[in-house]
């Protein structure tokens, strides 16, 4: 059964693609950067409604009053293509740092493009990570938090994967806070698999962290030993897919 709902749910998916990507590029060069991200929080809420709708996944966050006003950097564990839509629609305005072979998919790719994402090559490390502190500093000067995944990589659920230090560094050579996130998605949208699993993804909101006097080094560490500690409070017994 979780396999025929996320066949549904994949069928869906690709219908809204198809059908919002052509009439939001038309709108698009009318529009500011603001407002064009705002088309691509609609399609986002657009697919967490299918996922609830089909598949019986529903969301729980805790510690929404945790966000603050001004701009950040955000690390979230990653899991799912869930977070990279979800937590867009949750904390917006926002930008997120993707792998640039994600903008060549046909249609998909030109709505991850609306939302003004920082696009990074992963082959070439040391141009990717000055990217990332350029266009980072740059979206948080316009107002926009930054997204970072620092396992780099999607990783399944009960596995983990040392952090990278980007985001901690762009928080430091921006002087600004870091807002860091968990969440369990890979239990219910796992990657790289068809079914899609009923239940309950939660999401955690910690506390902004200061990088004031701080290293990029040590500010990392804190960083991955909060989330992995928080990570694994979340996780729950796996329902095998069918």
């Amino acid at each position: 059964m979780n396999s025929l709902r996320g066949l549904i749910f994949n069928i869906c998916y690709v219908l809204s693609v198809i059908l919002l990507s052509v009439p939001f590029m038309l709108m698009a060069p009318f529009l500011n950067i603001f407002h064009r991200a705002k088309l691509f929080v609609f399609w986002s809420s657009v697919v967490q409604k299918l996922l609830e709708w089909i598949c019986g996944v529903r969301v729980k966050i805790i510690g929404v009053e945790n966000i603050p006003q001004q701009p950040v950097v955000v690390v979230s564990n990653h899991q799912s293509t869930w977070e990279t839509l979800a937590l867009y629609r949750m904390l917006f305005p926002l930008s997120t740092v993707l792998k640039k072979e994600l903008t060549y998919i046909p249609l998909f790719g030109w709505l991850l493009l609306m939302a003004k994402p920082i696009v990074i090559d992963r082959k070439k490390k040391a141009t990717a990570m000055k990217e990332i502190l350029r266009q980072g500093k740059q979206r948080l000067e316009e107002g926009l938090s930054v997204l970072i995944f620092p396992e780099g990589t999607r990783v399944p659920p009960h596995e983990t994967k040392d952090h990278l230090p980007g985001g901690a560094l762009l928080a430091v050579k921006a002087g600004c806070q870091v807002l860091p996130i968990v969440h369990n998605a890979g239990l219910h949208w796992p990657a790289h698999k068809l079914a899609k699993v009923p239940g309950e993804i939660i999401v955690k909101i910690g506390k902004p962290v200061s990088a004031a006097g701080r290293s990029a080094k040590e500010l990392n560490h804190s960083l991955e030993q909060w989330l992995n500690r928080e990570k694994s409070e979340l996780l729950q017994p796996d329902i095998p897919p069918d």
